[in-house]
């Protein structure tokens, strides 16, 4: 399977937001750059997806329907996606779910990165990730079993 595994954009600060952190959404900024991105990996070739899941906090949601948008799809809500979560979690829910071969998830720091370093066993390696920034993954959902294929931060694809 190919693993996508996403970042939400550039929400509103904490500052700015007086309501709960799972209901504060992406900036005007977050979804124009969200946009962006989106755009210029389908102008590469390089986003190739069936289905998209996210966690449910609304920044995720928001920037899942930003690529969901641009590629005609659904979004699922995952509850294996919320800060916190982990690669068993997601197992889970993938073994439950229909198989996608071309799965785009959306979820928040360090979760991401920790998600890349999880299933790819590369301990070496600083996967953090930007907002909005993704990675593809290859191989097996499982601890170890995937081959990072590539990794971009916003400013790699919108040059």
């Amino acid at each position: 399977m190919n693993l996508y595994i996403m970042r939400h954009g550039i929400a509103l600060e904490r500052g700015e937001w007086r309501g709960t952190d799972e209901l504060r959404p992406l900036s005007e900024d977050g979804k124009s750059r969200t946009a962006e991105v989106v755009k210029a990996l389908l102008k590469s070739g390089k986003l190739k997806v069936d289905t998209i899941w996210t966690s449910p906090l609304v920044r995720a949601r928001q920037t899942a329907g930003i690529v969901a948008k641009s590629l005609g799809l659904e979004v699922e809500l995952s509850a294996a996606l919320v800060p916190g979560a982990d690669v068993q979690g997601l197992a889970l829910e993938f073994v439950a779910r229909k198989r996608p071969r071309n799965l785009l998830v959306v979820g928040h720091e360090p979760d991401c990165g920790e998600l890349v370093t999880e299933l790819t066993g590369d301990r070496e390696v600083d996967h953090a990730f930007k907002k909005a920034g993704v990675a593809l993954l290859e191989g097996s959902l499982e601890a170890g079993r995937m081959k990072l294929l590539w990794h971009v931060a916003p400013k790699d694809v919108l040059a």
